[in-house]
């Protein structure tokens, strides 16, 4: 066993049930899961790391429930079936619903409740979650509450609503199908309840940034770039939005200047961040999103160095300029916006970085395996509090030195950024989205669906899914809102930036998406047309036989495709056959 593997074994093997400052905060016995194991063992070693920075990192208020109070929990319900509630997830919820949780989880949880009056998040953490080769993102479900009465009872009620929910979800086809998959078999859940990370300024409760990072990047946008640089997505209040397919500011952790979208101010405008979520005190049941455009005056004066995210927009053209925020600040209607752009962070807070750096790598050399955290931080304080810590998955595939130049083959798509290792070939499928007929489509969530009923109509048949702007996009206007379970034989995506239309690619390393992109190894690439070093061969796309799918917007190529990526060059092609008859079987159509 190498040096590595024993530092591994180590961490799987450590249970904060033996640390004496973690024991008291953990209810029942046996595993506290995996989500809830790594974080504890995250701040164990950086509070004896003797690197007085990383020792201050904080752990928010928060119990655990061991996977042994679940067991009691289901112990209660009579000839419970797991195949059953797979079948009928509804009224397993409300089965679960309507059964107390174990006598000792409630005793723990007034007395927590009854000191903790803040914001609460309630989060799942499965034996199975956060292992080194599956991540379990998003399959379970995390709850967010305001947590503002004054009413114990009506707290209490509430929190155990979010913990028998996501108890009820153990056994639900997402996280079924995922297990199935990937041959894990059954799965057994522990609970976290922590107090939300941030702090209220007027009506709203958010930490001024959060975000999640990793101690390497694997999806480059610069050859200047080293994986082992580390990377962090970091976005200006609950980091919930590091996570989703939305816009956050992508930093390299030793060259934080050097941004994925280059320095062109319309495109930084068009990639910045102008929603944030927080708690609203007067509509606390579900986080609020917040349009940093209509109320950056209602916060300001929360925030004396909020010109250091957010700048105004003046359009030229020469692709526009930005000002300075100043509480005197006056927009144009219809031209000028604010947006968050974190334009001034490194140079006001380079300490975050280094400390984020050092953060990172203590983490991998402690797990013998690359590190994924998701944190809060204060800038002005210097505070920085973590919120999970697990590994990260780490693809094995070796970068494609050659790619193969022959007369019928023909380059159709090229990438020159965030490209990673790999290659697959003979694909028989590609699936495209034509970003015209989306464009002025009256309904983006009817061709996602159609997308998920021509994966259905392949199945067996691996297929390369082309597609305008950001593929899984919670906002349809960016990309087309599919879901992962809807991609299940693809085997590569390639998001196309048209920046006419407004679709506009984004590095979302990190994001629930990505992260199952990671894990089952689909290759991803962006491709920017009309960009130096990209290719979106349209002529191609418009020329080649296709078979329209379910709706208008969606061609079926059928061919020999083949994908090679390379990324220490950061290369990415995808090649076809150049052999069709050159004429469209659909007459009439672009």
């Amino acid at each position: 066993m190498s040096g590595t593997e024993k530092t591994t074994k180590r961490y799987f093997a450590w249970d904060p049930l033996s640390d004496p400052e973690f024991a008291p905060l953990i209810v029942g016995d046996g595993h506290v899961g995996g989500k809830g194991r790594s974080l504890l063992y995250a701040i164990h070693t950086l509070r004896n790391s003797g690197d007085e920075a990383l020792a201050r990192t904080a752990l928010p208020r928060s119990l655990f429930l061991s996977v042994n109070t679940f067991y009691d929990f289901l112990r209660q319900i009579p000839d419970f079936s797991p195949s059953a509630a797979l079948l009928h997830p509804e009224e397993t919820e409300k089965l679960f619903l309507a059964t107390p949780l174990p006598e000792n989880a409630l005793l723990a949880l007034r007395t927590f409740l009854a000191e903790v009056d803040d914001p609460l998040v309630v989060r799942s953490s499965s034996v199975l979650e956060d292992s080194v080769i599956h991540s379990f993102a998003g399959k379970y479900l995390s709850t967010f509450f305001g947590n503002v009465t004054n009413d114990l009872d009506v707290r209490m009620s509430a929190v155990t609503t979010s913990i028998k929910r996501i108890y009820a979800r153990t056994f639900f086809q997402k996280a079924v199908s995922y297990r199935e998959k990937h041959g894990l078999g059954e799965d057994a859940m522990g609970i976290i309840v922590m107090r939300m990370a941030g702090k209220w300024r007027g009506r709203y409760f958010y930490p001024t940034t959060g975000g999640v990072a990793y101690s390497k990047n694997f999806r480059r946008w610069s050859t200047r770039l080293r994986a082992e640089d580390g990377v962090v997505r970091l976005v200006f209040g609950l980091g919930t939005m590091s996570t989703k397919r939305g816009y956050a500011r992508t930093y390299s952790l030793t060259n934080p200047n050097l941004r994925p979208e280059g320095q062109n101010p319309y495109k930084i405008m068009r990639h910045a961040q102008e929603h944030f979520q927080a708690v609203d005190r007067e509509h606390p049941d579900d986080l609020t999103t917040l349009d940093v455009k209509k109320c950056w005056k209602q916060i300001y004066p929360f925030h004396r160095d909020l010109s250091t995210y957010a700048q105004v927009y003046h359009p030229d053209p020469d692709g526009g300029t930005f000002m300075a925020l100043c509480p005197l600040s006056e927009l144009s209607e219809g031209f000028s916006k604010i947006c968050l752009t974190f334009e001034e962070f490194p140079r006001k807070y380079p300490r975050f970085f280094s400390r984020m750096k050092r953060t990172l790598a203590l983490l991998e050399q402690a797990m013998g395996v690359p590190a994924d955290v998701e944190f809060a931080y204060e800038p002005e304080e210097d505070h920085l509090e973590l919120l999970q810590s697990r590994p990260l998955w780490q693809a094995q595939s070796e970068p494609c030195t050659d790619i193969p130049e022959t007369p019928d083959r023909r380059v159709i798509l090229k990438a020159d950024r965030m490209v990673t290792n790999g290659a697959v070939t003979d694909v028989p499928y590609l699936v495209y989205v034509d970003h015209r007929v989306y464009a002025v489509a009256e309904n983006f969530f009817a061709v996602a669906r159609s997308v998920g009923r021509v994966n259905q109509q392949l199945s067996g048949n691996k297929f390369i899914f082309v597609s305008p702007g950001r593929v899984g996009s919670s906002n349809p206007e960016l990309g087309v809102p599919v879901q992962y379970h809807e991609l299940t034989n693809c085997c590569c995506i390639v998001e196309l930036g048209i920046p006419k239309l407004g679709y506009m690619p984004e590095l979302s390393y990190g994001t629930h998406f990505f992260s199952d992109l990671e894990v089952d190894n689909v290759l991803y690439m962006p491709v920017y047309d009309g960009e130096k070093r990209n290719i979106f061969d349209e002529s191609w796309f418009d020329g080649m036989p296709f078979e329209l799918g379910p709706h208008d917007a969606i061609r079926i190529y059928k061919g020999h495709f083949s994908v090679y990526m390379n990324g220490e060059s950061n290369e990415g092609v995808i090649l076809a056959d150049n052999n069709g008859t050159g004429v469209n079987d659909e007459p009439g159509r672009p």
